[in-house]
């Protein structure tokens, strides 16, 4: 009988992404409540002696973004966790991996309806920029200067699908030459001086340009935690049930600070 060798081959799945660009917090609350500025009016102006002094207006109005729950679980017999090697922290990666994956969807895609998130594609008031006629490239600029000017931010990132990110990757002049740089090389992952992130949770054919550094943050009420107990028909059937989960919000601080770019 042959030897099995002491390799597993992973199965392919969506890497972790989105949350490398996306600023981390923690919160001790089931919401995080916060003051957004909805109106700034600046009424500075030049005097003459004696002139009445022109009074500013600021509106600050309260915010909320409550904490949700992503969580899994999977059953394990009593002799699995006993007599095979490793097959508790193999669950344990796997899951806490699983959690990270779809907080990294939710984030770009979640439609805020209880229990989702609210992902940015999804944030009312994000700007957009159609592709048209343009080249991709003029387009993603664009999107950036809606976000300058606009929105008032400065645009860090870009995230967009993969197959669309070839798009951009293959463009040529019209003599041939590669405009991302040579085959032989990897070529820069950047656009206008910003990062790509390539990620297959945002949807094909649009782009999402945004200053995520400053106006976006993830708050983790409670990090992945990962549990192994007993029901009642587990303790009768000599099986364990292991389970994960975490509770965070995300939000999105200005949404005037992000900008799809679509038809892209």
């Amino acid at each position: 009988e042959s030897t099995r060798i002491g390799l597993m081959v992973d199965e392919p799945t969506r890497p972790i992404q989105v949350t490398d660009i996306i600023p981390s917090g923690a919160t001790s609350q089931a919401a995080v409540v916060y003051m957004e500025e909805t109106t700034r009016t600046h009424a500075a102006a030049e005097m003459n002696e004696n002139a009445s002094y022109a009074e500013d207006t600021y509106v600050l109005t309260e915010q909320s973004s409550t904490v949700r729950k992503i969580g899994t679980s999977i059953p394990v017999t009593d002799e699995q966790l006993e007599d095979v090697a490793m097959v508790q922290s193999y669950l344990d990666q796997r899951m806490r991996f699983g959690i990270r994956q779809r907080l990294d969807g939710q984030i770009l895609t979640g439609d805020g309806a209880a229990p989702n998130l609210r992902g940015i594609n999804n944030v009312v008031g994000i700007q957009t920029q159609a592709k048209g006629g343009d080249p991709t490239p003029d387009a993603v600029y664009k999107a950036m200067t809606l976000i300058r000017v606009t929105g008032r931010a400065q645009p860090n990132a870009v995230i967009m699908h993969p197959n669309d990110w070839q798009d951009i990757r293959l463009l040529r002049t019209a003599d041939g030459i590669y405009i991302w740089g040579s085959p032989s090389d990897a070529g820069p992952e950047r656009i206008w001086g910003i990062g790509v992130v390539q990620s297959d949770a945002q949807t094909e054919n649009t782009g999402l340009v945004g200053d995520y550094a400053n106006f976006s943050q993830l708050f983790e009420r409670r990090g992945i935690e990962v549990k192994v107990g007993l029901d009642a028909s587990d303790f009768t059937t000599g099986k364990q049930h292991m389970r994960a989960d975490m509770r965070v919000a995300f939000i999105v601080f200005r949404p005037a600070a992000f900008c799809t770019v679509t038809g892209i």
